[in-house]
């Protein structure tokens, strides 16, 4: 089977593989020693202001038991921190260290450098295109 060809031509099987393709390719590059499960968690704790493990796992998409597992290795790791809410102490949140932060920073470096890898094969233009498109409410 040639590896250079799609193996199948629906858009989800298309997306699916570009999807893992790009995933495996930015953690390569990154050279960081987290896989896309923390890299995932990662970003969702970047973009939020409050965030507790639970709403972690509903935004990854795991388990409650997957979800603390990982967060208790990126937080003994250093690249999150626990803290728990003045007006509830039993709440308990999560939010990125320096080393997380600088973790995010050099993921979002590579996603760039990818990109421009991309707009020079596709140009700029279908790149802008295909961003507009995946930003648009259509699943």
């Amino acid at each position: 089977m040639n590896m250079n060809k799609a193996s199948s031509t629906t858009l989800i099987d298309l997306m699916s593989d570009k999807h893992l393709f790009l995933r495996k390719k930015v953690a390569e590059l990154d050279g960081e020693e987290l896989n896309r499960t923390e890299t995932h968690i990662l970003a969702v704790v970047e973009t939020a202001v409050k965030v507790s493990i639970s709403e972690i796992g509903r935004a990854v998409n795991l388990t409650r038991q997957g979800t603390h597992k990982s967060v208790l290795g990126l937080i003994e790791r250093g690249y999150l921190e626990e803290s728990q809410d003045t007006a509830n102490r039993r709440d308990r949140y999560v939010r990125l260290t320096s080393k997380g932060q600088q973790a995010c920073d050099r993921q979002l470096a590579v996603k760039r450098e990818l990109e421009l890898e991309i707009a020079q094969k596709l140009g700029q233009e279908h790149v802008e295109w295909l961003k507009r498109l995946l930003v648009e409410e259509w699943i």
